[in-house]
Protein backbone atom coordinates (compact mmCIF):
# COMPACT_ATOMS: atom_id res chain seq x y z
CA UNK A 1 0.00 0.00 0.00
CA UNK A 2 1.36 3.54 -0.58
CA UNK A 3 1.42 4.80 3.01
CA UNK A 4 0.59 8.21 4.12
CA UNK A 5 -1.11 10.34 6.39
CA UNK A 6 -4.67 11.22 7.17
CA UNK A 7 -5.77 14.43 5.50
CA UNK A 8 -8.33 16.78 4.89
CA UNK A 9 -10.67 15.97 1.69
CA UNK A 10 -13.57 18.27 -0.33
CA UNK A 11 -14.96 14.81 -1.26
CA UNK A 12 -18.49 14.10 0.06
CA UNK A 13 -18.99 11.08 1.76
CA UNK A 14 -22.60 9.96 1.21
CA UNK A 15 -24.22 10.08 4.60
CA UNK A 16 -26.69 7.65 4.57
CA UNK A 17 -24.33 5.02 3.45
CA UNK A 18 -22.63 5.71 6.20
CA UNK A 19 -25.16 5.04 8.98
CA UNK A 20 -26.49 2.23 7.19
CA UNK A 21 -23.05 0.69 7.45
CA UNK A 22 -22.32 2.38 10.63
CA UNK A 23 -26.01 0.50 11.69
CA UNK A 24 -25.16 -2.98 10.32
CA UNK A 25 -21.98 -3.12 11.91
CA UNK A 26 -23.35 -3.04 15.65
CA UNK A 27 -24.82 -6.19 14.35
CA UNK A 28 -21.98 -8.03 13.03
CA UNK A 29 -21.14 -9.87 16.19
CA UNK A 30 -23.93 -12.01 15.08
CA UNK A 31 -23.07 -12.72 11.75
CA UNK A 32 -20.42 -14.86 11.90
CA UNK A 33 -19.32 -17.83 14.93
CA UNK A 34 -15.32 -18.56 15.67
CA UNK A 35 -16.33 -22.40 14.73
CA UNK A 36 -13.08 -24.02 14.41
CA UNK A 37 -12.17 -26.63 11.30
CA UNK A 38 -14.18 -29.04 10.40
CA UNK A 39 -12.08 -32.20 9.68
CA UNK A 40 -13.48 -32.92 6.06
CA UNK A 41 -12.53 -29.55 5.24
CA UNK A 42 -8.63 -29.18 6.36
CA UNK A 43 -6.66 -27.03 3.87
CA UNK A 44 -2.75 -27.91 4.42
CA UNK A 45 0.49 -27.29 1.73
CA UNK A 46 0.49 -30.77 -0.33
CA UNK A 47 2.62 -29.25 -3.26
CA UNK A 48 5.57 -26.70 -3.17
CA UNK A 49 6.70 -25.28 -6.79
CA UNK A 50 10.24 -23.90 -7.14
CA UNK A 51 10.28 -20.77 -9.27
CA UNK A 52 13.50 -19.89 -11.36
CA UNK A 53 16.83 -20.96 -10.40
CA UNK A 54 17.54 -18.03 -8.72
CA UNK A 55 15.97 -17.00 -4.93
CA UNK A 56 11.96 -15.86 -5.27
CA UNK A 57 11.86 -12.91 -2.88
CA UNK A 58 9.71 -10.63 -4.65
CA UNK A 59 6.59 -11.04 -6.45
CA UNK A 60 2.93 -9.04 -6.43
CA UNK A 61 -0.10 -10.32 -7.70
CA UNK A 62 -1.65 -13.58 -9.03
CA UNK A 63 -4.86 -14.42 -10.80
CA UNK A 64 -6.45 -17.74 -11.80
CA UNK A 65 -8.21 -17.86 -15.00
CA UNK A 66 -10.97 -20.94 -14.99
CA UNK A 67 -11.18 -21.23 -18.73
CA UNK A 68 -7.98 -21.55 -19.61
CA UNK A 69 -6.95 -23.42 -16.25
CA UNK A 70 -4.04 -21.16 -15.89
CA UNK A 71 -2.76 -19.21 -12.98
CA UNK A 72 -0.46 -16.59 -13.47
CA UNK A 73 1.75 -14.66 -10.79
CA UNK A 74 3.60 -11.04 -11.81
CA UNK A 75 7.10 -12.29 -10.56
CA UNK A 76 9.60 -8.98 -9.93
CA UNK A 77 12.48 -12.00 -8.65
CA UNK A 78 12.54 -13.05 -12.47
CA UNK A 79 11.14 -10.15 -14.19
CA UNK A 80 8.84 -12.91 -15.56
CA UNK A 81 5.05 -14.08 -15.08
CA UNK A 82 4.85 -17.30 -14.15
CA UNK A 83 2.60 -19.73 -15.03
CA UNK A 84 1.01 -22.73 -13.51
CA UNK A 85 -0.86 -25.48 -14.71
CA UNK A 86 -3.13 -26.66 -12.17
CA UNK A 87 -3.41 -30.41 -14.30
CA UNK A 88 -0.10 -31.17 -13.01
CA UNK A 89 1.53 -27.65 -11.69
CA UNK A 90 4.24 -27.60 -13.81
CA UNK A 91 5.56 -24.23 -14.37
CA UNK A 92 6.91 -22.09 -17.69
CA UNK A 93 7.88 -18.04 -16.86
CA UNK A 94 7.00 -16.07 -19.27
CA UNK A 95 9.98 -13.69 -21.37
CA UNK A 96 10.54 -10.61 -19.91
CA UNK A 97 8.74 -7.64 -22.28
CA UNK A 98 11.13 -5.16 -19.89
CA UNK A 99 9.39 -4.93 -16.61
CA UNK A 100 10.80 -2.89 -13.86
CA UNK A 101 11.56 -5.65 -11.77
CA UNK A 102 11.86 -5.74 -7.89
CA UNK A 103 13.49 -2.35 -7.01
CA UNK A 104 14.90 -2.67 -3.49
CA UNK A 105 13.54 -0.41 -0.57
CA UNK A 106 10.54 1.51 -3.49
CA UNK A 107 7.51 -0.93 -4.16
CA UNK A 108 6.25 2.19 -5.26
CA UNK A 109 8.20 2.02 -8.91
CA UNK A 110 8.63 -2.06 -8.70
CA UNK A 111 7.03 -4.26 -11.69
CA UNK A 112 5.41 -5.90 -12.68
CA UNK A 113 2.30 -5.75 -10.42
CA UNK A 114 -1.22 -6.38 -11.67
CA UNK A 115 -2.09 -9.29 -13.65
CA UNK A 116 -5.36 -10.63 -15.21
CA UNK A 117 -6.78 -12.05 -18.39
CA UNK A 118 -9.39 -10.07 -21.01
CA UNK A 119 -10.80 -10.14 -24.14
CA UNK A 120 -11.88 -13.49 -23.94
CA UNK A 121 -9.07 -14.78 -22.28
CA UNK A 122 -6.77 -14.61 -24.78
CA UNK A 123 -4.74 -11.35 -23.74
CA UNK A 124 -2.50 -11.29 -20.36
CA UNK A 125 -2.78 -7.49 -18.86
CA UNK A 126 0.38 -6.93 -16.77
CA UNK A 127 1.02 -3.17 -14.69
CA UNK A 128 4.05 -1.85 -14.31
CA UNK A 129 6.13 0.63 -13.75
CA UNK A 130 6.70 3.78 -14.94
CA UNK A 131 2.78 4.19 -15.52
CA UNK A 132 3.11 0.87 -18.17
CA UNK A 133 0.61 -1.78 -19.07
CA UNK A 134 1.58 -4.96 -21.02
CA UNK A 135 -0.48 -6.81 -23.07
CA UNK A 136 0.80 -10.22 -23.97
CA UNK A 137 -1.06 -13.03 -25.82
CA UNK A 138 -1.90 -15.06 -22.66
CA UNK A 139 -1.13 -18.80 -24.44
CA UNK A 140 2.47 -18.04 -24.37
CA UNK A 141 3.63 -14.10 -23.38
CA UNK A 142 4.64 -12.84 -26.83
CA UNK A 143 3.58 -9.07 -27.04
CA UNK A 144 0.42 -8.43 -28.63
CA UNK A 145 -1.21 -5.71 -30.82
CA UNK A 146 -5.11 -5.23 -31.89
CA UNK A 147 -6.44 -5.98 -35.15
CA UNK A 148 -6.78 -2.14 -35.64
CA UNK A 149 -3.86 -0.75 -35.40
CA UNK A 150 -0.27 -0.63 -33.75
CA UNK A 151 -0.34 1.80 -30.61
CA UNK A 152 1.96 1.91 -28.42
CA UNK A 153 2.76 -1.51 -26.10
CA UNK A 154 3.05 -1.24 -23.76
CA UNK A 155 0.59 1.16 -22.99
CA UNK A 156 1.13 4.78 -21.02
CA UNK A 157 -1.56 5.21 -18.61
CA UNK A 158 -0.47 9.39 -18.79
CA UNK A 159 1.41 10.47 -21.72
CA UNK A 160 1.56 13.66 -22.39
CA UNK A 161 -0.90 14.51 -25.40
CA UNK A 162 0.79 16.40 -27.59
CA UNK A 163 4.56 14.87 -27.15
CA UNK A 164 3.57 11.22 -25.85
CA UNK A 165 5.99 11.73 -23.75
CA UNK A 166 5.25 9.21 -20.36
CA UNK A 167 4.63 11.32 -17.41
CA UNK A 168 4.06 8.60 -14.75
CA UNK A 169 7.22 8.19 -12.22
CA UNK A 170 5.55 5.34 -10.49
CA UNK A 171 4.00 2.39 -11.61
CA UNK A 172 0.56 1.07 -12.30
CA UNK A 173 -0.15 -1.11 -10.24
CA UNK A 174 -3.97 -3.25 -9.78
CA UNK A 175 -6.45 -3.52 -12.26
CA UNK A 176 -9.77 -4.87 -13.39
CA UNK A 177 -11.78 -5.99 -16.38
CA UNK A 178 -15.10 -4.88 -17.06
CA UNK A 179 -16.33 -7.13 -20.19
CA UNK A 180 -19.79 -5.42 -20.55
CA UNK A 181 -18.07 -2.10 -21.46
CA UNK A 182 -14.78 -3.55 -22.63
CA UNK A 183 -12.68 -1.74 -20.44
CA UNK A 184 -10.13 -2.02 -18.20
CA UNK A 185 -9.93 0.32 -15.30
CA UNK A 186 -6.34 0.43 -13.64
CA UNK A 187 -4.71 2.41 -10.41
CA UNK A 188 -1.71 4.34 -10.12
CA UNK A 189 -1.43 4.45 -5.99
CA UNK A 190 1.52 6.45 -5.97
CA UNK A 191 1.18 9.01 -8.10
CA UNK A 192 0.22 12.71 -6.77
CA UNK A 193 -2.90 12.86 -6.81
CA UNK A 194 -3.88 8.80 -7.58
CA UNK A 195 -5.51 8.09 -10.44
CA UNK A 196 -7.38 5.08 -11.97
CA UNK A 197 -6.89 5.53 -16.12
CA UNK A 198 -9.62 3.48 -18.22
CA UNK A 199 -8.39 1.51 -21.46
CA UNK A 200 -10.82 0.38 -24.27
CA UNK A 201 -9.63 -3.20 -24.45
CA UNK A 202 -10.99 -3.31 -28.43
CA UNK A 203 -8.48 -0.34 -29.21
CA UNK A 204 -5.64 -0.91 -26.46
CA UNK A 205 -5.69 3.25 -26.16
CA UNK A 206 -6.63 5.19 -23.00
CA UNK A 207 -9.83 6.37 -22.78
CA UNK A 208 -10.14 8.48 -19.49
CA UNK A 209 -8.65 9.17 -16.49
CA UNK A 210 -9.86 9.71 -13.06
CA UNK A 211 -8.23 11.76 -10.11
CA UNK A 212 -9.01 10.63 -6.61
CA UNK A 213 -8.63 14.39 -4.96
CA UNK A 214 -11.60 15.21 -3.73
CA UNK A 215 -13.24 16.74 -6.96
CA UNK A 216 -15.69 14.88 -9.47
CA UNK A 217 -17.20 12.89 -6.71
CA UNK A 218 -14.37 11.11 -5.84
CA UNK A 219 -12.43 10.74 -1.81
CA UNK A 220 -9.49 12.11 -1.08
CA UNK A 221 -7.13 8.89 -1.15
CA UNK A 222 -4.24 10.47 0.89
CA UNK A 223 -3.43 6.57 1.26
CA UNK A 224 -3.14 5.83 -2.69
CA UNK A 225 -5.78 3.20 -4.37
CA UNK A 226 -5.73 -0.39 -4.17
CA UNK A 227 -7.73 -3.74 -5.44
CA UNK A 228 -10.59 -2.93 -7.55
CA UNK A 229 -13.18 -5.48 -9.19
CA UNK A 230 -15.44 -5.84 -11.51
CA UNK A 231 -18.89 -7.10 -10.36
CA UNK A 232 -21.14 -9.59 -12.99
CA UNK A 233 -24.29 -9.21 -10.97
CA UNK A 234 -24.59 -5.35 -10.28
CA UNK A 235 -22.00 -4.60 -13.58
CA UNK A 236 -20.38 -2.05 -11.57
CA UNK A 237 -16.70 -1.28 -11.14
CA UNK A 238 -15.86 -1.37 -7.45
CA UNK A 239 -12.37 0.69 -6.39
CA UNK A 240 -10.92 0.19 -2.64
CA UNK A 241 -9.45 3.54 -1.02
CA UNK A 242 -7.44 2.53 2.06
CA UNK A 243 -7.79 6.19 3.66
CA UNK A 244 -10.65 8.59 2.47
CA UNK A 245 -9.18 12.07 3.60
CA UNK A 246 -12.46 13.45 5.08
CA UNK A 247 -12.30 10.08 7.45
CA UNK A 248 -12.22 7.99 9.65
CA UNK A 249 -11.75 4.79 7.67
CA UNK A 250 -11.14 4.01 4.09
CA UNK A 251 -13.76 3.40 1.30
CA UNK A 252 -14.96 1.36 -1.48
CA UNK A 253 -16.36 3.46 -4.90
CA UNK A 254 -18.66 2.53 -6.73
CA UNK A 255 -17.75 3.26 -10.72
CA UNK A 256 -19.96 2.87 -13.91
CA UNK A 257 -17.41 1.31 -16.61
CA UNK A 258 -19.76 2.79 -19.44
CA UNK A 259 -19.92 6.34 -18.10
CA UNK A 260 -16.57 6.08 -16.50
CA UNK A 261 -17.85 8.36 -13.34
CA UNK A 262 -18.20 7.90 -9.58
CA UNK A 263 -22.48 6.50 -8.68
CA UNK A 264 -21.60 5.75 -5.18
CA UNK A 265 -19.29 6.14 -2.15
CA UNK A 266 -19.45 3.43 0.61
CA UNK A 267 -17.60 4.14 4.01
CA UNK A 268 -15.46 1.44 5.55
CA UNK A 269 -15.92 2.22 9.55
CA UNK A 270 -12.22 1.38 10.44
CA UNK A 271 -13.66 -0.74 13.54
CA UNK A 272 -14.73 -2.95 10.61
CA UNK A 273 -11.86 -2.96 8.90
CA UNK A 274 -9.07 -0.76 8.67
CA UNK A 275 -6.98 -0.21 5.23
CA UNK A 276 -9.50 -1.78 2.96
CA UNK A 277 -6.72 -3.04 0.68
CA UNK A 278 -7.67 -6.05 -0.84
CA UNK A 279 -11.25 -7.26 -2.74
CA UNK A 280 -12.89 -10.11 -3.64
CA UNK A 281 -16.26 -10.52 -5.02
CA UNK A 282 -18.26 -13.32 -3.43
CA UNK A 283 -21.61 -15.15 -3.73
CA UNK A 284 -24.56 -13.45 -3.91
CA UNK A 285 -24.69 -9.84 -2.83
CA UNK A 286 -20.68 -10.31 -0.98
CA UNK A 287 -17.94 -8.74 -1.25
CA UNK A 288 -14.92 -9.63 0.64
CA UNK A 289 -12.36 -6.76 2.07
CA UNK A 290 -8.73 -7.69 3.08
CA UNK A 291 -8.25 -4.84 5.57
CA UNK A 292 -4.15 -4.05 6.24
CA UNK A 293 -4.40 -2.39 8.80
CA UNK A 294 -5.26 -2.69 13.08
CA UNK A 295 -8.58 -1.31 13.83
CA UNK A 296 -9.41 0.67 16.86
CA UNK A 297 -10.05 -2.52 19.34
CA UNK A 298 -6.49 -3.38 19.08
CA UNK A 299 -8.01 -6.57 16.11
CA UNK A 300 -6.70 -7.02 12.76
CA UNK A 301 -10.08 -7.81 10.92
CA UNK A 302 -11.23 -8.32 7.75
CA UNK A 303 -14.78 -7.24 6.04
CA UNK A 304 -17.50 -8.56 3.89
CA UNK A 305 -20.00 -5.78 2.62
CA UNK A 306 -23.05 -5.75 0.85
CA UNK A 307 -22.16 -5.13 -2.93
CA UNK A 308 -25.61 -3.14 -3.47
CA UNK A 309 -25.59 -0.47 -0.07
CA UNK A 310 -21.92 -1.01 1.45
CA UNK A 311 -23.27 -2.26 4.86
CA UNK A 312 -21.10 -4.35 7.16
CA UNK A 313 -22.03 -7.59 6.49
CA UNK A 314 -19.66 -9.23 8.66
CA UNK A 315 -16.19 -8.64 10.39
CA UNK A 316 -13.83 -10.97 11.23
CA UNK A 317 -11.22 -10.39 13.46
CA UNK A 318 -7.45 -11.45 13.26
CA UNK A 319 -7.12 -12.76 10.27
CA UNK A 320 -6.55 -9.39 8.28
CA UNK A 321 -3.10 -7.90 7.35
CA UNK A 322 -3.79 -8.43 4.02
CA UNK A 323 -3.14 -7.60 0.66
CA UNK A 324 -4.73 -9.70 -2.04
CA UNK A 325 -7.78 -11.94 -1.50
CA UNK A 326 -9.74 -14.48 -3.69
CA UNK A 327 -13.45 -15.78 -3.18
CA UNK A 328 -12.99 -19.65 -5.18
CA UNK A 329 -16.57 -20.52 -6.49
CA UNK A 330 -15.31 -24.53 -6.56
CA UNK A 331 -15.72 -24.10 -2.96
CA UNK A 332 -17.12 -21.80 -1.60
CA UNK A 333 -14.48 -20.45 0.35
CA UNK A 334 -12.48 -17.31 0.81
CA UNK A 335 -8.79 -17.57 1.10
CA UNK A 336 -6.99 -14.32 3.03
CA UNK A 337 -3.42 -14.25 3.14
CA UNK A 338 -1.78 -11.90 5.54
CA UNK A 339 0.07 -11.22 8.68
CA UNK A 340 -2.13 -10.20 11.49
CA UNK A 341 -1.39 -7.46 14.54
CA UNK A 342 0.54 -9.67 16.85
CA UNK A 343 2.57 -11.13 13.74
CA UNK A 344 3.17 -7.14 12.66
CA UNK A 345 3.86 -6.33 16.07
CA UNK A 346 6.51 -8.62 16.48
CA UNK A 347 7.75 -9.43 12.87
CA UNK A 348 9.46 -12.66 12.20
CA UNK A 349 8.52 -14.15 15.70
CA UNK A 350 4.56 -14.46 14.79
CA UNK A 351 3.51 -16.91 12.27
CA UNK A 352 1.88 -15.69 9.06
CA UNK A 353 -1.31 -17.13 8.21
CA UNK A 354 -3.53 -17.95 5.37
CA UNK A 355 -7.01 -17.45 6.61
CA UNK A 356 -10.08 -19.85 5.12
CA UNK A 357 -13.72 -17.88 5.31
CA UNK A 358 -16.89 -20.27 4.44
CA UNK A 359 -18.98 -17.55 2.66
CA UNK A 360 -21.94 -19.69 3.89
CA UNK A 361 -22.42 -18.51 7.05
CA UNK A 362 -19.12 -16.34 6.91
CA UNK A 363 -17.46 -18.64 9.18
CA UNK A 364 -13.85 -18.79 9.38
CA UNK A 365 -13.24 -22.54 9.28
CA UNK A 366 -9.08 -22.47 9.36
CA UNK A 367 -6.38 -20.16 9.69
CA UNK A 368 -3.11 -22.59 8.64
CA UNK A 369 0.28 -20.86 9.46
CA UNK A 370 2.84 -19.86 7.26
CA UNK A 371 6.40 -19.22 9.13
CA UNK A 372 8.25 -16.05 7.97
CA UNK A 373 11.99 -14.95 8.53
CA UNK A 374 13.31 -14.45 11.82
CA UNK A 375 13.82 -10.70 12.62
CA UNK A 376 12.35 -8.96 8.96
CA UNK A 377 10.14 -6.47 8.68
CA UNK A 378 6.72 -5.74 6.63
CA UNK A 379 4.73 -8.36 4.63
CA UNK A 380 6.24 -11.43 3.09
CA UNK A 381 2.43 -13.68 1.89
CA UNK A 382 0.46 -11.49 0.65
CA UNK A 383 -0.63 -13.15 -2.68
CA UNK A 384 -3.47 -15.70 -3.49
CA UNK A 385 -5.52 -17.19 -6.03
CA UNK A 386 -7.65 -20.59 -6.42
CA UNK A 387 -8.40 -22.63 -9.66
CA UNK A 388 -12.26 -23.52 -9.51
CA UNK A 389 -11.62 -26.66 -11.27
CA UNK A 390 -9.12 -28.76 -9.14
CA UNK A 391 -9.88 -26.23 -5.59
CA UNK A 392 -6.08 -26.24 -5.37
CA UNK A 393 -5.03 -22.72 -3.81
CA UNK A 394 -1.44 -21.20 -4.52
CA UNK A 395 0.04 -18.82 -2.17
CA UNK A 396 3.79 -17.54 -3.50
CA UNK A 397 6.20 -17.69 0.04
CA UNK A 398 9.48 -16.07 -0.01
CA UNK A 399 12.70 -17.87 0.02
CA UNK A 400 13.67 -17.63 4.25
CA UNK A 401 17.12 -16.29 4.55
CA UNK A 402 17.36 -15.75 8.37
CA UNK A 403 15.90 -18.99 10.78
CA UNK A 404 12.78 -19.68 12.33
CA UNK A 405 11.57 -22.52 14.47
CA UNK A 406 8.85 -24.08 12.34
CA UNK A 407 10.11 -25.43 9.24
CA UNK A 408 8.92 -24.10 5.91
CA UNK A 409 6.10 -25.00 3.77
CA UNK A 410 8.48 -24.92 0.69
CA UNK A 411 10.66 -27.66 2.40
CA UNK A 412 7.89 -29.52 3.72
CA UNK A 413 4.95 -29.98 1.34
CA UNK A 414 4.04 -33.79 -0.01
CA UNK A 415 4.41 -33.33 -3.67
CA UNK A 416 7.86 -30.73 -4.63
CA UNK A 417 7.96 -29.33 -8.74
CA UNK A 418 11.76 -28.73 -9.36
CA UNK A 419 13.53 -28.56 -6.01
CA UNK A 420 11.87 -26.10 -3.44
CA UNK A 421 13.34 -25.52 -0.11
CA UNK A 422 13.17 -22.54 2.59
CA UNK A 423 16.59 -20.90 0.63
CA UNK A 424 15.18 -20.75 -2.60
CA UNK A 425 10.89 -19.57 -1.81
CA UNK A 426 8.14 -21.74 -3.37
CA UNK A 427 4.75 -21.29 -5.04
CA UNK A 428 2.38 -23.54 -2.11
CA UNK A 429 0.03 -25.67 -3.48
CA UNK A 430 -3.26 -25.73 -0.69
CA UNK A 431 -5.48 -28.54 -0.72
CA UNK A 432 -8.53 -29.80 1.46
CA UNK A 433 -8.89 -33.18 2.76
CA UNK A 434 -12.09 -34.59 2.03
CA UNK A 435 -13.43 -31.74 1.39
CA UNK A 436 -17.45 -31.62 1.81
CA UNK A 437 -19.22 -30.43 -1.40
CA UNK A 438 -22.84 -30.01 0.40
CA UNK A 439 -21.47 -26.85 2.89
CA UNK A 440 -20.16 -24.97 -0.62
CA UNK A 441 -22.24 -21.22 -0.64
CA UNK A 442 -24.43 -20.47 -3.37
CA UNK A 443 -22.08 -19.50 -6.19
CA UNK A 444 -22.55 -17.27 -8.42
CA UNK A 445 -22.86 -17.59 -11.90
CA UNK A 446 -19.60 -18.35 -14.37
CA UNK A 447 -18.43 -15.41 -16.28
CA UNK A 448 -15.69 -13.74 -18.34
CA UNK A 449 -13.92 -13.26 -14.56
CA UNK A 450 -13.44 -14.79 -11.59
CA UNK A 451 -12.39 -12.11 -9.84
Amino acid sequence: MHASLRGVSKGKLCLASAMGALAALALAGTAWTAEGPKSDEVFKATTAIQVGTTPFVSFDISWVDSTLHRYFLADRSHKSIDVVNPSDNSITLFPNPGYAGAIPGNNDVSGPDGVLTANNHTELWVGDSPGRVWVLDSSNGAIKTPAQGVPANPILVNADPITHANLSTTRADELCYDPHNHVIMIASPAETPPFVTFIDTTSHTVISKLNFDGTNGTPNATGGLEQCQWSPKTGKLYQNVPVDGAGPGGAVVVIDGKTMKVENIFPVPPEACELPQGMTIGPSNQILLGCAGVSPNGHSNIAIINANSGAILASLPDIGGADQVWFNEGDGHYFIPGCNAACRANPGSQLEQLGVVDANGFRLDQSVPIPANAGTTGRRVHSVAADDATNQVYVPIPAITGTFSTPSICSSATHNVGSPSDATGCIAVFTATHDDRSRVAHERDRDDHQE
